[in-house]
């Protein structure tokens, strides 16, 4: 099995590399964390079919997670070449299969939601505001960990594979 076919077992070996390098290892920076997290959470996620020819990662407002996605270029999401754009405005935010959101913008979730209604985004933030996004990566001690709303992802039109969802801390699902 490929790297490029398990994202998760690359993201161990990744980090397994940085950590078999002894005392002279540099940790890998949060941000950096952050967008390759944001990656995974890509490539396990199933979008309805679009025509787009790139997968447009957006970042909204952060600009240090902005700038460690900008290493994502290249890359392929389902086929598609992942194109990452920094937005300072919500003008854009329909354009995007990935939202991140950073702290200065989620004042405005609740007319980022209202813009979005069905859209087929996937809304991220590393801010603490799980009701009003699809997955908040939250620090946990020394790592870093995801919450998945499932109900926000499924009015996006989104299924989030199982595997990812074994690897959330938790798991917020719909009303029945």
């Amino acid at each position: 099995m490929t790297f490029e076919r398990n994202p998760l077992r690359y993201l161990a070996f990744l980090l397994l590399g940085h950590l078999s390098f002894g005392l002279r290892a540099e940790p890998v920076p949060e941000q950096d964390m952050k967008a390759i997290y944001t990656y995974n959470f890509a490539l396990y996620t199933q979008w309805p079919e679009s025509d787009r020819t790139h997968f447009n990662i957006c970042t909204l407002n952060q600009d240090e997670v902005g700038l460690a996605m900008r290493k994502l270029e290249g890359k392929r999401i389902h086929g598609h070449p992942v194109a990452v754009v920094r937005l300072s405005s919500l003008d854009r935010i329909s354009d995007c299969q990935i939202l991140f959101i950073g702290d200065r913008a989620t004042v405005n979730l609740p007319r980022i939601n209202n813009l979005l209604g069905s859209e087929a985004v996937l809304t991220v933030s590393d801010t603490p505001v799980q009701n009003s996004v699809g997955i908040v990566i939250v620090p946990d001690g020394k790592r870093l960990v995801f919450d998945v709303n499932l109900e926000r992802c499924r009015q996006a039109g989104l299924k989030l594979s199982s595997s990812l969802l074994k690897l959330a801390r938790t798991v917020v699902a719909p009303p029945n």
